[in-house]
């Protein structure tokens, strides 16, 4: 072991790092050296609070403060444990010794008052929330606890009520984006408290309760929104999620139709007509190839019958058994439906043994065209299928699982109804978001762009290079699939990619930077199935090779050379990942793949240094068999 000092450092670096373990390892093996180190135990107190593991934080927390009594963070630390148990005296005592120990902190004073204020002992809990804001006049947490405070006693002006109130919903959220659930709904309902015809605290409320599984709670929550404010889609959908969540269909049906009913004139009108939507046999279309570069792609057919009025839009959604999100899915194109001369919207199932048209048909009614496919045909073909059948200037594909935010089509229709030809596709900014709909992160299509709306500039080399885009993003002119074909059926994992980089290839893109679709994440994905396999790594590998041979002539040696750097750190974090998640096999197939898409010396080098590290040592020897294997 280095010396205690530079152990210490390496800990805390991993502990920040959420290399949790390592951390671990580290302060134990300190410990074993010196038992009492007040630094190991401290960390390992923290660790342990990060953990989750209370009774041995606790442990560790009070050995720290008999080894080093003198030291402030040791007492203001076991203080915060103590108040997060709600062992309110103990918490103060805690305190009380931190103040001993030289503390002087606007944070010390006002998590003293909070335990003060606990024990009802409110004055003198005022008196140290207003000393914090002496010593940090834009201490957050102070400001909203002393006015949460004199609210209490009955000396908060009504005038003063709703800035308060606003101050708790901004602290909730702060919270509530650190993972402090309980404390963001506390902070939430106090809000509420100060503030009860405010609809926005109710619906934040139901968004904490949501993501926290108390699904009546946030059924409640939302419902007061919706008396507050029924012009407001969002808190429709989110019910609807919830609905959807708890597998009763009956009711998401009924409260999409409600806000489809109040917000969406055209879909009001249509649905009193109490049409319903036919299944339709999905007609038998010859499958040809179309060739681009040295490659060939399924052909997509010109328009059937072109001298009748066409749509602007075709909305695609193949469906195939789930029923988790298609009408979270389909309720957000409804709200944005114009009538049948404006968009048309294709479900195509790909032969379900559950057939799902009678849910469609609750919500969509005669809006809808359904065909059911006689066979499966796989994911692929039944999006070419899909973009086949369609006859809209433009076409969106729409997975099941994702969906559009309000304005996605409007939005893009008032850019392109009169672009040039040379624009062949059209992309949004967009969101992941999680099984429940909450925001992940954000896409990256304008990252190293001073690019806003308009056409992508350098985006050749900037999608040649990595994906970029996801599929509910993304629109494509009907003729760019005339002429450059679909979906290729020899990479399905990855074919979105490829068909970008060939749609790119050939034409400009528009973009329209406003955060308006979101792709969903979650374990029972396509995506996440085909990385579990390995199946996505072998592809990306092949995607590269195949867009090679179109790329032009002058520029595909470097974005093909960036592109195989890049997924090869790509792959390389996936392997890991898999490797955390016990799937050994997964881990091989993908390193395997990430060896064949990249064998620079640079990468080599990471991949050597990724294997030197603690938790790879289960797959270090088969690794370094496989180089062997190919003559590295």
């Amino acid at each position: 072991m280095a010396t205690i000092s530079e152990a210490l450092k390496t800990a805390v670096e991993y502990s920040s790092a959420n290399r949790l373990n390592q951390a671990e390892k580290i302060y134990r093996r300190v410990l074993e050296v010196e038992p009492e180190q007040p630094d190991a135990l401290y960390g390992l107190g923290l660790l342990k609070l990060q953990q989750g593991e209370s009774a041995n934080a606790k442990n560790f927390l009070e050995a720290v403060v008999r080894v080093q009594p003198n030291a402030f963070r040791n007492w203001f630390v076991l203080g915060n444990y103590y108040q997060s148990q709600s062992e309110f005296s103990l918490a103060v005592d805690a305190y009380e010794k931190a103040f001993v120990a030289g503390g002087n902190t606007a944070p010390l004073h006002n998590n003293f008052g909070y335990a003060l204020q606990k024990l009802d002992r409110w004055e003198k809990a005022i008196a140290f929330y207003q000393k914090a804001l002496q010593l940090q006049p834009d201490c957050m947490e102070a400001k909203v606890n002393l006015g949460n405070a004199l609210y209490a006693r009955g000396q908060l002006s009504q005038d003063k009520q709703s800035y308060y109130a606003q101050l708790n919903h901004q602290l909730a959220v702060e919270r509530q984006q650190a993972g402090d659930s309980s404390n963001a709904i506390a902070y939430i309902r106090q809000a509420i408290i100060l503030q009860p015809d405010n609809w926005e605290l109710y619906y934040s409320l139901g968004k904490f309760l949501h993501e926290e599984d108390k699904f009546e709670e946030a059924i409640a929550a939302y419902c007061q929104a919706l008396e507050l404010n029924c012009e407001n889609w969002n808190i429709y959908n989110c019910l609807g999620q919830i609905y959807q969540a708890q597998n009763k269909l009956k009711e998401a049906v009924s409260i999409y139709r409600q806000g489809l009913n109040k917000l969406n004139p055209n879909y009001a009108a249509s649905i009193s007509n109490l049409q319903n939507c036919t299944i339709q046999t999905t007609p038998t279309i010859i499958q040809e190839k179309i060739k681009v570069g040295a490659h060939e792609f399924p052909k997509i057919p010109c328009v059937t019958e072109p001298e009748k009025p066409r749509p602007f839009w075709s909305v695609v959604i193949p469906i195939y058994k789930r029923k988790d999100y298609i009408l979270e899915c389909l309720a957000n194109v409804l709200l944005q439906w114009q009538g049948q001369a404006e968009m048309e919207i294709l479900v195509i199932d790909n032969a379900s043994t559950s057939p799902l048209h009678e849910l469609i048909n609750s919500l969509a009614g005669g809006i809808v065209n359904y065909y059911r496919n006689p066979e499966n045909i796989g994911p692929t073909n039944n999006m070419n299928m899909g973009i086949s059948l369609s006859r809209g200037e433009w076409i969106h594909v729409l997975h099941d699982d994702d969906s559009v935010c309000p304005g996605f089509y409007a939005r893009l229709q008032q850019s392109l109804h009169n672009c040039p030809d040379k624009v062949g596709a059209a992309c949004t900014g967009f969101e992941y978001v999680n099984e429940k709909g909450n925001s992940v992160c954000f896409g990256e299509i304008s990252s190293g762009s001073r690019q806003t709306k308009g056409i992508l500039q350098n985006w050749l080399s900037r999608i040649g290079v990595c994906g970029l885009v996801m599929t509910p993003a993304l629109v494509i002119r009907r003729k760019t699939h005339e002429q450059l074909g679909g979906y290729s059926c020899e990479i399905p994992n990855i074919n979105d990619w490829e068909l970008h980089k060939r749609i790119a290839a050939f034409y400009d893109w528009w973009h329209e930077p406003e955060i308006l679709a979101r792709f969903r994440v979650h374990s029972r994905s396509e995506t996440s199935e085909s990385w579990n396999t390995g199946k996505m790594a072998v592809q990306v590998n092949q995607a590269i090779e195949i867009s090679y041979s179109y790329l032009p002539v002058d520029s595909r040696a470097v974005i093909t050379a960036k592109a195989r750097i890049n997924n090869f750190n790509y792959c390389l974090n996936h392997a890991f990942i898999a490797l955390h998640n016990g799937n050994l096999q997964a881990t091989l197939i993908i390193i395997e793949s990430a060896l064949k898409i990249d064998r620079t010396p640079q990468s080599m080098a990471k991949l050597f240094n990724r294997l030197a590290q603690d938790d790879a040592s289960s797959v270090r020897e088969v690794v370094a068999a496989k180089i062997m294997a190919l003559n590295i």
